[in-house]
């Protein structure tokens, strides 16, 4: 959740990056695990808020040359259309960041899924950079899923771009492109949808990249479902970042084998919970719990699961019969 009100002014800046993935079977001097991915493209496109409106204000485009995973993975080959050669063009890394890092500003990140904020991390701290952001990120895929009734669905950006009838004058997974497309994705949920209420959305799922956003929990056995169910309260009762006691905005319910909330710390936000009872070898129940910021997915997932528990209680909704089904009734 934003800890600043969104006003005229208010910067966001749409990016997206590409990187390289080390080759299958080569050994590198380090543990691939410390750098899944080392990146070679940022595009970004900066916009200010104002009077109910998104101006585009400025762009920004870099390539940078790779100095640890120095030949395109296949994959990557296939996906960017570049070729091994495209490679040598560029800047490094420590010298692209800097100037990203100068064009952001105090803007909001906003991007289209949630690796990318992740992969700069880790980018940041294998280079020997400070891989704190400051900056808050925000996800704009759920956001569009919202505002096109599409919730609990996953978009790729071109599905929104084909949504919104977007020119597509560019290639796809560039990523000065896929920023364009992201940018322009955003300017027309502004367009097409009250101002306040996109406003509402996008503080509510805005993240703080440098805080941890997922937490959970695995429980002791228990010789039943109810037990093991009840061995996760504690972890639901406190914020894991602070530690203040959580309100309850949406009670615990139980429907089949999942247990949902929506949980409040006055500080941090709102958190999504759930839990869910499974058995292992010995035959013996043990609760395995998630806790995380809330986005508009789970928002739309614990109102969606709790409207079913209120008409069809904790069994759920009954599946459909199939036709044979129904000519044999």
């Amino acid at each position: 959740m934003l800890s600043r009100k969104i006003t005229d002014g208010t910067e966001f800046v749409v990016f997206d990056m590409e990187w390289n993935q080390p080759m299958p079977g080569k050994e590198y001097p380090f543990e691939v695990s410390r750098l899944t991915g080392e990146i070679i493209e940022i595009g970004a496109l900066k916009y200010v808020y104002d009077n109910g409106e998104l101006i585009y204000k400025d762009a920004f485009s870099t390539d940078i040359v790779p100095v640890k995973y120095t030949k395109l993975h296949y994959h990557v080959k296939k996906v960017t259309h570049k070729k091994n050669a495209d490679l040598k063009n560029g800047i490094p890394f420590r010298d692209a960041y800097s100037l990203f890092r100068e064009f952001c500003g105090d803007a909001i990140l906003v991007g289209w899924g949630s690796s990318d904020p992740s992969m700069l991390k880790m980018n940041l701290d294998f280079f020997g950079l400070d891989p704190k952001l400051g900056m808050f990120f925000l996800d704009l895929q759920p956001i569009f899923s919202l505002f096109a009734g599409l919730q609990g669905s996953q978009r790729s950006v071109e599905a929104a771009v084909d949504f919104y009838n977007i020119d597509k004058k560019e290639i796809f997974h560039s990523a000065t492109a896929d920023a364009h497309y992201t940018g322009a994705v955003f300017e027309e949920i502004f367009k097409h949808n009250k101002p306040s209420a996109v406003i509402s959305a996008i503080s509510s799922s805005s993240i703080d990249p440098d805080v941890p956003s997922d937490f959970s929990f695995v429980g002791p056995e228990s010789l039943d479902s109810q037990s093991a169910f009840a061995t996760s309260k504690n972890f639901m009762t406190n914020c894991p970042l602070c530690g203040s006691r959580l309100n309850v905005k949406i009670p615990f319910f139980r429907i089949r084998k999942s247990q949902y909330a929506l949980l409040e710390c006055r500080e941090h936000g709102e958190l999504f919970s759930r839990t869910r009872v499974k058995k292992n070898k010995a035959g013996n129940y043990y609760a395995a719990s998630v806790m995380r910021f809330a986005t508009q997915n789970d928002y739309w997932l614990v109102a969606s699961k709790k409207e079913e528990f209120d008409k069809y209680g904790e069994k759920g909704k009954p599946a459909e019969k199939t036709e044979d089904e129904e000519k044999e009734t």
